[in-house]
């Protein structure tokens, strides 16, 4: 029970934005062997942006294990059988996104693929992250099929129009992947991964300056491990650039 109750204070310590706190309430829950399903998650989340994607992946199949048991089960409220069905969405979301950063694309796509069979409907995230697989497994025409299809439940969703940017890049077509970039910072002023593909495209244009500046913005946005581009990468454009 202590443990369980550990993982409700970081779980509410995460909502609040204090995530060095929660972090240590996620320790805590975790040796003493918490079963809390939404707590193991968060902190596999935390593992996975902070790049421990061994250990990531580790609490996503628990979390997933206990998930799956507690519906089974049934013996919850309504809201609390909800909020277990969406976990059972985003947990399989959040393995392939692991599988993905150990560099196990096939086992990232299959583990998308699969929740799409399973479920009649996934959100533009799921389907986006999906799209972008296929983009590093070069499948083109699966990626922009996925994430056309992510566009078409929410046109505002950002990560998909980036994605249209890369797979334009990837195929050379610079004006394209610019006006996708462009219509993606504009619904995301903060989207690291267009600023910086903006960038390279005004280095390729020979307009360093422009570059430069593309470059800087996307280093004072949040970078975790889950960006496509390292906070690493964009200081070494910077410095090349900035001679």
């Amino acid at each position: 029970m202590k443990g369980f109750l550990y993982g409700i204070c970081g779980n509410y310590q995460l909502i609040k934005g204090n995530r060095d706190i929660a972090i240590s309430y996620f320790k805590k829950a975790l040796d003493l062997n918490t079963r809390n399903v939404l707590a193991i998650y968060n902190y596999g989340l935390i593992l996975l942006q902070d790049g421990s994607f061994d250990k990531a992946l580790e609490l996503f199949n628990k979390s997933l294990e206990l998930n799956t048991k507690r519906i089974q089960k049934k013996t919850k409220t309504p809201a609390a059988l909800n909020r277990a069905e969406l976990l059972q969405k985003n947990i399989p979301l959040a393995i392939a996104s692991a599988y993905w950063r150990l560099e196990k694309i096939d086992k990232a796509i299959d583990t998308l693929e699969d929740l799409r069979k399973k479920y009649a409907y996934v959100s533009p995230n799921a389907l986006a992250t999906l799209g972008y697989f296929y983009l590093v497994d070069k499948n083109y025409d699966k990626a922009l099929e996925i994430t056309n299809l992510a566009l078409e439940d929410d046109e505002t969703f950002y990560p998909a129009w980036d994605n249209l940017g890369q797979i334009a890049f990837e195929k050379e077509d610079l004006e394209k992947a610019e006006e996708y970039f462009k219509k993606s910072i504009s619904l995301n002023p903060k989207s690291v991964d267009s600023l910086y593909h903006l960038g390279l495209i005004e280095e390729i244009k020979g307009n360093n300056n422009k570059a430069l500046e593309h470059f800087k913005n996307a280093l004072e946005c949040n970078i975790t491990a889950l960006n496509t581009v390292s906070r690493e990468k964009i200081e070494e454009k910077i410095k090349l650039l900035g001679i």
